[in-house]
């Protein structure tokens, strides 16, 4: 699992699905963490605790890294 340095925030895409009606999100700066939610604030949350759990069980000290939320658009080959 690539470390989440303190200083730098940790990037999360959130992704809405027109089919499914909902929202699912996973980070480029942090292996593993993946969450979803029926609203973006459910997502966010999911995100948050997701992240705080990995970032845990890596052994990472606190305070941990700062979650930056970006629109994100699922593309397809």
């Amino acid at each position: 699992m690539r470390a989440a340095q303190a200083s730098r925030s940790i990037r999360v895409n959130i992704y809405y699905s027109q089919q499914a009606r909902s929202y699912w999100a996973n980070s480029p700066d942090l292996d593993g963490l993946a969450a979803s939610g029926r609203t973006r604030e459910e997502v966010e949350q999911e995100a948050r605790w997701a992240a705080e759990s990995l970032l845990e069980l890596n052994g990472a000290p606190g305070p941990h890294p700062e979650l930056q939320f970006q629109d994100a658009v699922f593309q397809t080959e």
